[in-house]
């Protein structure tokens, strides 16, 4: 029978305004959802985990609450109890903020030294020398790509929106699980990308890209379609830049034929190459949507 145990978790976002921009809320609300339920995934796959909005945001600070349910299936009743099962929506929680905390600790960069202690934990050091303690299970999952990259694009999401001053994590009581302040979100977004790690290669596609939102300075990443999966992509090309300070037009729906260079890591659990990041080099041609063929159905 299903049991089903919960833990409420606030996410604040501090700043001077009670409100909070549309797309930046929306953006950090999904990738965050993400994020847990890759969190969940990595930490116990057969257990399922829904996360709703409890309440409307109050006023002060923008703190929205969540719920977090979590279930799993129990065929013996006298498993009814066992601590793992009612708890787990709660440790489900503490994992999140340690991976935020590593990510904090870290700052962008791989860690200079890792050590296996006797007890289950690992020490890090990062590349400044200082050293943290941290349960060996939360930095495996931290490491995997299916949790990095939604977290990554949160902290992008904040960076993005400078009305906000800190983001944090809350527990019901409003006590504090985690907090990053601004100056800390940049380092969030993961390693620099052009820095490629041992276990990382980068493949060139010469693909077209259906726009979902655009950013018309190109601090953030558009969002596309790209091979029926949604993406968000970099755009590193100057005569691009050029043309949309020119006035050219661009929106929801038209397509860019484009060169993309695609990131990806090496999962050992899987062993294949998981995509990363995307950045888009060249833009080749750009295709509106009146100009697109539609299909014929008759």
């Amino acid at each position: 029978m299903p049991i089903k145990d919960i833990k409420e978790l606030k996410i604040k976002f501090d700043g001077n305004s009670h409100q909070i921009e549309a797309n930046t809320f929306i953006n950090v609300f999904v990738n965050l959802v993400s994020l847990i339920q890759n969190v969940n995934n990595e930490y116990d796959e057969l257990k399922k985990v829904e996360i709703v909005i409890n309440a409307s945001p109050k006023p002060g600070s923008f703190i929205l609450d969540l719920i977090i349910s979590t279930s799993t299936n129990l065929d013996i009743i006298s498993n009814l109890f066992k601590k793992d099962n009612v708890e787990y929506a709660a440790n489900l929680v503490t994992i999140l903020g340690g991976i935020i905390g590593v990510a904090q600790f870290l700052k962008g960069e791989k860690p200079n030294k890792i050590e296996t202690l006797d007890n289950g934990s690992v020490k890090i050091e990062n590349n400044k020398g200082n050293i943290t303690i941290i349960d060996k299970s939360v930095y495996n999952i931290y490491e995997r790509p299916s949790v990095q990259a939604p977290l990554k694009t949160t902290f992008e999401s904040l960076d993005a929106d400078l009305n906000i001053t800190g983001f944090d994590l809350l527990n019901k009581d409003e006590s504090q699980i985690s907090h990053v302040p601004r100056e800390d979100f940049n380092y969030m977004t993961g390693l620099p990308e052009g820095e490629l790690q041992s276990d990382e290669i980068v493949s060139e596609e010469h693909t077209t890209l259906n726009i979902v939102s655009m950013d018309w300075e190109l601090k953030k990443k558009w969002d596309f379609y790209f091979l029926g999966n949604k993406i968000n992509a970099k755009i590193k090309d100057q005569i691009f830049a050029e043309d949309i300070k020119n006035g050219k037009p661009f929106r929801m729906g038209d397509s860019l034929e484009v060169i993309m260079e695609i990131r990806k890591q090496f999962d050992n659990l899987i062993n294949t190459y998981v995509n990363k990041s995307y950045t888009i080099t060249k833009i080749i041609k750009h295709h509106p949507r009146s100009d697109q063929s539609k299909l014929d159905f008759q």
